[in-house]
């Protein structure tokens, strides 16, 4: 049997706190340990939810795809063919997470962060409900600019406004660039985000996806349109770079299936008995509760650089409210 305090423990407000929160990725922490940095870049770093998005991207390329010969030219064809696979496949990929978890409730609250449920009847949401202001925000802007950052980067392939590579030109450095995109995606989220918590920005933009207090997985591309411009944009980095058109594709996939890591609210998705799936972040979940905190993830540090850091305990906390306190000049 899987329970929860082997995991973590509830608060007194019935807060589920996981216990590895305050875990660090060992590639920061000194002395180096090179086993444990071994053991997080095999498990934590590729066979990790990063696979799951390139294995997605991968067979969204090579089985649903047109070929580039069709795509020298913009046309409706292979144009809509591309945004209905996104939907298709985005649509499958969060209700797979979220009908289970938040529907039919398979596990109740166990493992789940916030012990409330997100579906109280709010002015703030689009439609006064969560679940509908996180679809229409999702599907009726999100997927359509994920799809099309996703086409202008395959007709710069196909037209040859920009050169590509083929895997048989060098193996070595194709696998190279498909690994440091989880990296290069987590220090453009950092910038990109930080930027969005600009007074002006987040007024204007950010503030869509921060309705989201107790989020769920159909939050997580929850956004204004032009947070999700910027949010996608990290794609451009392969218009500059020689890459292959799945490095580009697996570049969105990565943003944009993986978006749902860090908003679906539960430390795990209990399968059976013995098994389960582990689903959180519950770094970025913190930055939803408290807001100007854990503005990146944990691969690349930013918020213990510069002071921004969250891991649920006591501790952190004191100091969140005391450097908010300097901020407000209190």
């Amino acid at each position: 049997m899987i329970e929860e305090e082997n995991f973590g423990f509830r608060d007194k407000r019935g807060h589920f706190v996981p216990k590895e929160a305050t875990d660090k990725n060992p590639v920061w922490v000194l002395p180096l340990n090179f086993k444990k940095i071994l053991s997080w870049f095999i498990f934590s770093y590729i066979f990790s939810w990063n696979l799951v998005y390139l294995i997605f991207a991968f067979i969204a390329y090579y089985f649903f795809t047109p070929p580039l010969s069709e795509m020298k030219s913009f046309a409706p064809g292979w144009m809509s063919e591309i945004l209905l696979r996104n939907y298709v496949i985005g649509t499958i990929f969060f209700s797979l997470i979220h009908i289970p978890l938040y529907i039919s409730k398979s596990q109740g609250i166990k493992f789940k962060f916030n012990p409330n449920w997100p579906e109280k009847i709010q002015k703030l949401f689009t439609f006064n409900r969560q679940i509908f202001d996180n679809l229409f925000w999702s599907l009726f802007w999100g997927v359509p600019i994920w799809t099309g950052f996703e086409i202008l980067s395959l007709w710069f392939y196909a037209s040859g406004t920009i050169p590509f590579f083929r895997f048989n030109d060098s193996p070595i450095y194709f696998f190279l660039i498909l690994l440091l995109i989880p990296a290069f995606r987590d220090a453009h989220f950092y910038l990109v985000h930080r930027f969005l918590h600009f007074k002006f920005m987040y007024k204007i933009a950010h503030s869509v996806h921060h309705r989201n207090i107790n989020p769920g997985p159909w939050s997580s591309l929850s956004m204004h349109p032009i947070e999700h411009l910027l949010y996608f944009s990290g794609v451009i980095i392969h218009w500059i770079i020689l890459s292959h058109p799945l490095h580009a594709i697996y570049h969105l996939f990565h943003a944009g299936l993986g978006s749902a890591n860090g908003h679906i609210g539960f430390k795990q998705m209990l399968l059976n008995d013995k098994y389960a799936i582990d689903l959180s972040n519950y770094n970025h979940y913190l930055h939803h509760k408290y807001f100007e905190v854990n503005y990146g993830n944990l691969m690349i540090p930013f918020d213990q650089w510069f002071g921004t850091y969250h891991d649920g305990s006591e501790e952190l906390h004191n100091q969140m409210q005391l450097r908010l306190k300097n901020i407000k000049g209190e």
